[in-house]
């Protein structure tokens, strides 16, 4: 079995998962401050991912061993689960089956979860929600299974998008609830999906250096004193966020840590 040794974590080295996974990794895995992802051939990687080892190992079943370690995640009103824990799920809460893969976001890290939990702590009954960079689609997902009317997720990434419309089929979201299209906000905002003026509440699980960017659009596409939810930000990024945010006139911002990572809340100017 061909393994490639990285350092560091799947929190650390979260933007260099996708790499490895483009460059052929059958399976990725976290040990002892590593990562080790699983190849049928050895390839040239990315530049940034370079800086790991090739080891051939005895042949194990790392994917069975991937799944009896991994455990329900608790957010909020919301339970995040693979397919085959759902029925670990506690009674009281919504369950939300993910089924991890190429696309990030399976709710065991620390962005994703503070962003469910976020959604959880709104009431979404009646309200429409759009999804910046959604992924396998989480975030759109829970949004509707909390009572959104509807939920577009839009991502740049086309691999995405099919991912994540087959993990809204498998939660049973109703067809035209949670849509999930490629694109991002401006003009690249597929307007077909789009509701009736702006959205009740925006959840972007990004960067600080696109959150800054965007700040303008999510005021744009956010009724008066809408919930902004944004994560993937960086503790030491704050500053940034939060210069972004002033800069458009955002109000009622709060900050939440969990370890080096925080999520964003704030109200869409009036």
């Amino acid at each position: 079995m061909l393994v490639y040794h990285l350092p560091g974590t799947f929190d650390t080295r979260e933007a260099h998962l996708d790499l490895l996974w483009e460059a052929g990794a059958t399976g990725l895995e976290e040990r002892a401050g590593l990562i080790r992802a699983y190849f049928d051939d050895r390839t040239v990687l990315p530049a940034p991912v370079q800086d790991g080892e090739w080891r051939q190992e005895a042949d194990q079943d790392w994917l069975a061993e991937f799944k009896a370690n991994l455990r329900p995640v608790t957010a909020g009103r919301v339970t995040i689960v693979p397919p085959w824990l759902s029925a670990e799920v506690p009674a009281g809460q919504v369950p939300l089956i993910i089924e991890p893969g190429m696309a990030f976001g399976t709710g065991h890290h620390a962005t994703t979860r503070m962003a469910v939990e976020a959604l959880s702590a709104l009431e979404l009954h009646g309200r429409t929600v759009l999804d910046v960079g959604t992924g396998s689609g989480v975030l759109a997902i829970a949004a509707a299974l909390l009572g959104a009317d509807a939920a577009l997720g839009v991502d740049i990434d086309p691999l995405t998008v099919p991912i994540a419309r087959e993990n809204a089929e498998i939660n049973g979201v109703p067809h035209g609830r949670a849509v999930f299209e490629e694109g991002t906000l401006g003009s690249d905002l597929p307007e077909h999906h789009t509701p009736d003026g702006p959205f009740d509440v925006l959840v972007a699980n990004l960067y600080a250096e696109l959150h800054d960017l965007l700040a303008g659009e999510y005021a744009a596409h956010l009724i008066p004193g809408g919930p902004l939810v944004l994560t993937g930000i960086l503790t030491s990024k704050l500053p940034l966020v939060h210069a972004a945010l002033e800069r458009e006139e955002f109000t009622d911002v709060h900050v939440r840590q969990d370890g080096e990572w925080a999520l964003v809340t704030a109200l869409a100017p009036q």
